[in-house]
């Protein structure tokens, strides 16, 4: 699903017709996300402990190059919470499968995004990741986390979104944007991203964007929970306190 072509000057110095500046497509780009702690929750239905993952990461940083085009930090800001909501697969098999990548599996989806947050000094994108463990794949995407983390590596994650396009010279572009690293000269034509609707998160192998980058690197300053899993939590705390009160003097 990486539209960008293996020689950067093939989109070049050539301006694409109207058609291709208004028109959708499909991009992926790839980040790291840290590891969390898996919670656990005492249920009434059953009498074990049902496994609540959450995995916060840094999905996307403005004013990047990514699969795609330029993608700058106002643009990011101006559609960061259509994050909330979307679904998390592996390997992108939920959205892309078969012939041409073009069909999706829903068997591959392990859960889904909250907590949508974006820093407006860092530029960064992070989320909540929020597993299900009924579906079918997630014992093995959890065995990957704890294979990662015995390796001491930070597991991938590749985001994919719909994206709008137009094209500006690399030399508009602020200073501070190395468009020279990805190959540009002042006069080629850099694709430029007006709009992104997210799709996906997907966890992967390998992805494009690094450390060093500042990809997976979370950000301290921000305490990201999952609201609901905190009210079941404080509805037993409550319940709890009740029962030790009616008993005290028993």
């Amino acid at each position: 699903m990486d539209n960008k072509p293996k020689n950067p000057r093939e989109d070049r110095n050539r301006r694409p017709d109207r058609r291709q500046q208004v028109s959708e497509r499909m991009f992926t780009d790839e980040v790291k996300f840290t590891l969390e702690p898996i919670m656990e929750l005492e249920t009434e239905e059953t009498e074990k402990p049902v496994q609540v993952g959450t995995k916060n990461m840094i999905a996307v940083i403005g004013n990047r190059f990514m699969n795609g085009g330029y993608l700058s930090a106002e643009v990011l800001q101006k559609n960061y919470k259509k994050w909330n909501g979307t679904l998390h697969d592996i390997n992108h098999m939920g959205t892309s499968t078969g012939f041409f990548l073009m069909q999706s599996d829903i068997t591959y989806f392990i859960g889904y995004h909250s907590n949508v947050h974006y820093d407006e000094v860092t530029k960064e994108l992070s989320m909540q990741l929020n597993t299900e463990p009924d579906c079918e794949f997630t014992n093995a995407w959890e065995a990957y986390m704890k294979l990662c983390e015995r390796a001491g590596k930070i597991p991938n994650v590749s985001v994919t979104y719909y994206g709008k396009r137009d094209w500006v010279t690399a030399s508009t572009l602020p200073k501070d944007i190395p468009w020279k690293k990805e190959g540009y000269s002042k006069d080629d034509l850099v694709p430029i991203l007006s709009e992104i609707t997210p799709v996906c998160v997907s966890t992967v192998l390998e992805g494009r964007c690094n450390d060093k980058d500042g990809c997976g690197l979370r950000n301290d300053d921000v305490k990201e929970t999952d609201p609901k899993l905190e009210a079941e939590i404080e509805e037993k705390r409550q319940e709890l306190i009740k029962w030790l009160k009616e008993n005290e003097d028993k």
